[in-house]
């Protein structure tokens, strides 16, 4: 399994004040410091996208299948998905406890509607 590592982290290693140039490639992370002087492009056009998402720009850039393939050569890990959303909880209204939720009755079954869809209203 890949190493995980979070957008903030990337962002941190942009190749300025010494630190490692860390780009994002179609949601895999790669460390293309010690590929600066060799790439072909020169080392600034992949200094500009240090610690961001260079997906667009390698696409555009219009590399070769072996580009594409040494590439994994300088793979450290992959971006971590991003964290779902926190399940909001709506209080009750009916003069319950804050904070506390509960379910009075069985809820209502759904009910087939006239087009065929299924309804819980």
């Amino acid at each position: 399994m890949s190493q995980l590592y979070d957008p903030s982290e990337v962002a941190q290693n942009n190749g300025k004040n010494g630190k490692p140039c860390w780009l994002i490639i179609k949601g895999n992370v790669y460390d293309v410091t010690n590929f600066l002087a060799e790439h072909p492009g020169g080392g600034d056009a992949l200094l500009e996208y240090g610690g961001k998402d260079a997906s667009k720009a390698f696409k555009q850039a219009g590399h070769s299948s072996d580009a594409e393939r040494d590439l994994k050569n300088y793979k450290i890990g992959e971006l971590r998905p991003a964290e779902a959303a926190p399940i909001q909880i709506q209080p009750l209204s009916t003069g319950a406890k804050s904070g506390v939720n509960t379910i009075t009755s069985d809820p209502e079954p759904a009910k087939k509607s006239s087009s065929g869809f299924l309804c819980c209203c």
